[in-house]
């Protein structure tokens, strides 16, 4: 969604024109960077795990909760400003519309990534994931079974814990991906009944949905502590990607809503900035307080990872991330330039988030397929930057192909049926 604007002048201030409403400029851009951070900290945890750990490089894989909060932030948008018209006039967004849109963004390229993956190249995890050595494609081959496989075509393997982390293991996410959109358009049911049937103000009824999301979060991430010692599991590494229960209600919707909400809220700010229903000196200073607020971000992920046991360490991060997203969109919802998202939409930028969804799919698969070809370096600072180059080339390859064979022309069949259906 671009956000465009022109400006007037009204006493020698500029003053923002009525807007018009597209693609946010910027926020592809952070996608992909996203996209690639979770790359890099795949590639060399799984072929340099020392040199990973010298360097600290596995930190930028912290970068897919930004996934998860731009999902909230984006798909709340139109579920906000249509709470600010007429009360009697108010709809709810279309929920045809949105449902094929979420499935024709998603579903067709990861099927076709997983058929390519498992029963062409046969590099699918058969196995869980996280029980195998690293820098080896162990428990990789061809899915036969058919209840593995029909829990991977329909991305309900992280339900299972026999068959979670299995397929392309990262796709996990997009299980929880769709756990949030089936929860939007009840949560938007909801605004909409209060908005009808009460006297709230828009602002109050639009801040329910997140806070609803934020306690769910936060309540479930309680359990964990119970869930580990009844299943008696010890490891870290068994605990988050294992084939047991404690992984499974980990990587769940319950245990991550709140990574959605902050997106939500942040998406709230931005809507009473468009509204001009923020005081003008506050407006003015979102960008700045956002900025300030990123350093006790920071010490509050510390916290959560040396006092809290790591439960509620992605909670700091995606506040991070929803901070991020203010600085960058701050000033554009006031009809201002924003270099941070200029910088962000730069042709390379917006090219490596068009690509992102793909190249999320493809780069363990690439990566362990390019090991077994024996082309990747050792685990040393100089291979790891080697594996790195040659990986993420690889990966952006094969992902520019899929988009443009898949993706893209599944969008643009979307987009005919959802004009014929809002006409």
């Amino acid at each position: 969604m671009t956000i465009r604007s022109r400006h007037s002048r009204v006493a020698g201030k500029p003053v923002a024109a009525p807007r018009t409403f597209g693609r946010i400029i910027g926020l592809d851009g952070a996608r992909g960077l996203s996209c690639l951070g979770v790359a890099i900290a795949h590639i060399a945890g799984h072929y340099s795990p020392q040199a990973s750990a010298e360097t600290k490089i596995g930190l930028v894989g912290t970068t897919l909760i930004f996934f998860y909060v731009l999902s909230g932030f984006l798909l709340f948008l139109p579920y906000i400003r249509g709470l600010y018209e007429d009360r009697d006039t108010a709809r709810l967004p279309n929920t045809k519309n949105f449902v094929v849109h979420r499935i024709a963004r998603i579903l067709p390229g990861y099927l076709a990534i997983f058929l390519l993956v498992n029963f062409v190249f046969q590099v699918s995890y058969v196995q869980n994931a996280s029980l195998q050595p690293p820098g080896t494609d162990a428990g990789t081959g061809m899915i036969t079974d058919p209840w593995q496989l029909a829990a991977n075509l329909t991305l309900t393997q992280s339900y299972v814990p026999k068959f979670f982390q299995t397929g392309i293991n990262p796709a996990w996410s997009l299980t929880l991906e769709y756990a949030f959109y089936a929860s939007l358009p009840l949560l938007g049911l909801l605004m909409y009944a209060l908005l009808r049937r009460t006297r709230l103000s828009p602002t109050r009824i639009a801040i329910i949905p997140p806070l609803l999301l934020i306690v769910l979060g936060f309540v479930a991430k309680l359990f964990v502590p119970a869930l580990i010692a009844h299943f008696g599991i010890t490891s870290d590494v068994l605990l988050n990607w294992g084939p047991n229960w404690v992984a499974v209600f980990l990587r769940s919707f319950l245990a991550n809503a709140d990574n959605f909400a902050f997106g939500m809220l942040a998406a709230v700010v931005i809507v009473l900035m468009e509204k001009h229903l923020l005081r003008e000196g506050l407006s003015r200073r979102v960008r700045l307080y956002s900025t300030i607020a990123l350093l006790p971000t920071a010490v509050a992920f510390v916290g959560a990872f040396l006092v809290a046991g790591g439960q509620y360490q992605t909670s700091a991060v995606a506040i991070g991330a929803a901070l991020l997203i203010l600085i960058m969109v701050a000033p554009l919802a006031r009809g201002q330039d924003s270099g941070i998202a200029r910088v962000l939409d730069t042709a390379p930028m917006r090219f490596v988030g068009k690509v992102s969804l793909s190249a999320y799919l493809w780069h363990f698969p690439v990566l362990l397929l390019l090991g077994r070809w024996g082309l990747m370096a050792g685990d040393t600072v100089g291979g790891m930057v080697r594996n790195l180059v040659v990986a993420l080339a690889a990966t952006m390859a094969i992902s520019t192909v899929t988009y443009y064979l898949v993706e893209r022309p599944a969008i643009q069949i979307t987009r005919k049926y959802r004009h014929r259906w809002a006409s």
